[in-house]
């Protein structure tokens, strides 16, 4: 089952997402600093759509890692390959920055993202127990807002030591978890909340930022922006996104009749579908593109929804009417599109 509030928002956090890579001035920075936490919320939602009590954790994890891993490893083979034979002498052609790219944690940049979709998807069916064992509305926001100052909490003791040692790499898994899992567990709630309940979901998270700012500007001399406090998630960057998350999905009918009055709904449906590829595809242009933010912004998303189309194309038309398999198939759909 299919929800195209869920296609809308995925596109809308796609889009912003990639508005943040072409570098616009510093308002707009902070305006789509929601878009990570909204792709985990909206990946919540698709989870409490498609859940199936039957499937095993280990065929669950095998079609995660083939749905999130292996196309990021198919373009990073693609893409390390031709920067060597376009300039082997191209200071991305290393090691470690090869291992870093393929292990998601960091290397050419971009690919944390994947890392956090991941994280949350390992634990994910653990998240939706949790939220199926907390049927009243106010218990389960006692647990969330206890659950996300006891984050942060545990964020301000562990700060000053998360850079540093071994220590580092685990807290890339535990301090991405914790935040990330807790926005997953909203989302869940959330494709079932009232609007009621989702009003005060928006208006428990503008209090939290709004508090938290003041607090903050009091302490600093100065307002401090949401970005500030990203890596790991603090409580006053997830507050900011929750509340723009949320306020989407309260007028996601009235936005998306306006998108089919403009006759957009097919390309906003063919981005949510094939959004992994078109985040792949747009870091080249990313880091190759020089140009006034705008129109790289243009050309990085066309160039790479562009791409991504062709690239479906020929799955759709050329790959598969060449296999017989059924298995065969729904793999290469599952790597290749999407």
């Amino acid at each position: 089952m299919r929800d195209q509030r869920i296609d809308l928002l995925r596109f809308i956090g796609l889009s912003m997402i990639i508005f943040a890579h072409v570098g616009p001035p510093g308002l707009l920075f902070q305006l789509r600093n929601f878009d990570v936490p909204l792709m985990v919320l909206i990946s919540g939602m698709s989870y409490g759509l498609s859940y199936r009590e039957t499937e095993t954790y280990t065929s669950y994890l095998w079609k995660r890692f083939k749905r999130l891993v292996l196309p990021v490893w198919l373009f990073l083979t693609a893409y390390f390959l031709g920067i060597y034979f376009v300039n082997n002498s191209d200071p991305q052609v290393n090691v470690r920055t090869v291992f870093d790219s393929f292990v998601l944690l960091g290397g050419i940049g971009y690919v944390w993202i994947i890392r956090v979709f991941l994280i949350v998807a390992l634990i994910a069916p653990f998240i939706y127990k949790i939220d199926k064992s907390i049927e009243s509305t106010r218990l389960f926001y006692l647990f969330v807002i206890v659950a996300f100052f006891s984050w942060e909490v545990l964020r301000y003791i562990s700060y000053g030591y998360i850079n540093q040692g071994f220590l580092k790499y685990i807290t890339l898994v535990t301090h991405y978890a914790i935040p990330y899992g807790l926005v997953y567990l909203l989302g869940l709630r959330m494709l079932v909340m009232s609007n009621r309940a989702l009003v005060v979901t928006i208006l428990s998270a503008l209090f939290i930022l709004v508090t938290y700012g003041i607090i903050l500007y009091v302490k600093e001399g100065h307002v401090v922006l949401t970005q500030a406090m990203k890596y790991p998630p603090s409580v006053y960057y997830l507050s900011y996104a929750i509340f723009v998350s949320a306020l989407l999905w309260l007028f996601a009918e009235r936005i998306l009749n306006v998108i089919s009055y403009l006759r957009f709904e097919n390309i906003m449906l063919f981005i949510s579908q094939n959004s992994i590829w078109i985040y792949l595809w747009h870091i080249p242009f990313i880091k190759y593109l020089d140009t006034n933010f705008v129109a790289k912004y243009g050309c990085v998303y066309i160039g790479a929804t562009c791409i991504a189309f062709l690239q479906v194309w020929l799955v759709s038309n050329v790959l598969i009417p060449k296999v017989r398999n059924k298995t065969t198939i729904k793999n290469i759909k599952m790597i290749l599109t999407g």
